[in-house]
């Protein structure tokens, strides 16, 4: 059963034994009883979504998946779930007909190819995956049931808490990988070991834990889990992942409501606030750590994100107070080592120049106007510019997710991409008619749309982690295969 908190109605959290009540579709209001299912059936869909589980897990703490091995035994978990998964539902002409099983291999099966073509047939595995890979996983959550898709969804926000924890050690404690100094600056890169990928991967999940914590005020371990992701996403130092997060606030904000959204977010925003500031003294490349204040803080900012909503009146200013007083004393405390971070951040990560980037978008587009239709193949784009010193640059990927399509791939390949996302598109739009969880649908479109705008900033695809974790969300969100087959008279 999902725990409180899912945005769903009584009727929908209701379970028999072998009999499970949906809103009827046909507008009388009258439940909907499904026939009991097998035993056995039950617990291969259980076994399908942990499989599945177990492949986000396996590509977060791996490095994201980058490596070919890590690559392999993801590919080998999903392909596992998803065969469990339609040994119990078979595929349908009609999620045929949706496209997107039909897009996502087409555009593996362009890249194995067109790697092969290349001479390097390997280096088509990570475009392949993030086809086959993404869409295997949608049809995956299609078919679970609403008991196991909660248990997925927890399991998906204990997958981010422990790499926004492991973010956050890196950064207190200057502990690499987990955090990395870069232009001058502590950033927490975490089991990803990438600070723009961590981001990526834990906005999504903060944006949808806020829109179940929107559809169900005051449950502590929601707050501390938006809290959590929210300061470990603040924490990678991203401004692409702020942008992104900006956007799919408001995307929420637009589906659930702008009022009930902030009210509810208000509290893990302030608690991210106070647990992020006690990391400054830490982030000065050119300093020591200090744990003791990131500890201190962070004690004080998960207090506060779970206090917020459980205080009226008066005490709200009191508490305030007492916040900036805190937050006041910590950073008079280690003025230095303040001052250096800030000095740091305002020349670095405060403003949108990014010289590198443009070098790399002008070489792409070079290499683009040269094979315009097939790209140059998966792993053979070599990127050269020159940098700000005259000196020569040269680096593999683009900084944004639809160019590196066209220069691996080509107008193929990204006409190709353009149908997959249109069929997942399509499938989450189609979700809003009939919705037996609306706070996770809105989370996931937010956290979607946040996915899309960060993918214009950085080589998000070729990080597995990443677009696996948001083909979760989505699926879990999308139209139940059961619940097509649960409105037979």
């Amino acid at each position: 059963m999902l725990a409180p908190g899912d945005g769903s109605k009584p009727s929908q959290r209701r379970f028999a034994a072998g009999v499970r009540l949906y809103p009827s579709g046909a507008g009388t209001g009258a439940p909907v009883v499904q026939a009991p299912q097998r035993p056995d059936r039950d617990a291969m869909v259980m076994m399908s979504g942990l499989l599945l589980l177990g492949a986000v897990a396996v590509a977060s703490f791996g490095q994201g998946a980058v490596f070919s091995t890590m690559q392999w035994l993801v590919a080998a978990l999903i392909a596992v779930a998803f065969a469990v998964a339609v040994a119990v539902r078979p595929l349908s002409v009609a999620e045929l007909r949706g496209g997107i099983v039909i897009a996502g291999l087409s555009l593996a099966v362009w890249a194995l190819l067109r790697a092969a073509q290349a001479g390097t047939p390997v280096t088509g595995f990570s475009w392949a995956l993030f086809g086959a890979g993404t869409a295997a996983a949608v049809s995956v959550c299609r078919r679970l049931d609403i008991a196991t898709r909660g248990t997925l969804l927890g399991g998906a926000f204990t997958v981010g808490i422990v790499v926004a924890a492991t973010g956050w050690l890196g950064v207190a404690l200057h502990e690499r990988p987990w955090g990395l100094p870069s232009q001058g600056l502590w950033r927490a890169s975490s089991t990803l070991t990438y600070a723009n990928a961590a981001a990526a991967l834990l906005v999504p999940l903060a944006l949808v834990a806020l829109s179940r914590l929107a559809a169900t005020p005051g449950p502590a371990y929601l707050s501390l889990a938006a809290t959590s992701l929210l300061a470990g996403a603040g924490a990678t130092l991203s401004r692409a992942g702020a942008a992104a997060f900006v956007a799919g606030f408001l995307v929420l904000c637009g589906l659930r409501g702008a009022r009930v959204v902030v009210r509810a977010a208000a509290g893990p925003l302030a608690g991210a606030g106070v647990v992020l500031l006690g990391l400054v003294p830490s982030m000065s490349a050119a300093g020591p750590a200090r744990p003791l204040v990131a500890a201190i803080a962070l004690a004080a900012g998960l207090a506060l994100a779970v206090l917020m909503p459980r205080i009226r009146g008066r005490a709200w200013g009191l508490l305030a107070a007492g916040a900036a007083l805190a937050a006041g004393l910590i950073v008079v405390y280690q003025a230095p080592g303040v001052h250096s971070a800030l000095r740091a951040l305002a020349g670095t990560r405060f403003n949108l120049a990014s010289p590198d980037r443009s070098g790399e978008t002008g070489a792409a587009l070079r290499l683009i106007g040269q094979h315009p239709l097939a790209g140059v193949g998966p792993g053979h784009a070599t990127l050269r510019w020159t940098g700000p010193g005259g000196g020569l640059r040269v680096d593999r990927y683009v900084h944004d997710g639809y160019l590196q399509v066209l220069t691996d791939l080509g107008i193929i390949g990204a006409a190709l991409l353009a149908i997959f996302m249109a069929a997942a598109g399509r499938l989450l739009w189609r979700a809003r008619v009939d919705l037996p969880l609306p706070a996770l649908w809105a989370g996931a479109v937010a956290g979607v749309t946040a996915f899309a705008v960060h993918s214009g900033f950085d080589f998000l695809w070729q990080v597995p982690a990443i677009p696996l974790t948001v083909a979760v969300l989505a699926g879990l969100a999308a139209p139940s295969i059961t619940r097509s087959a649960a409105r037979a008279p």
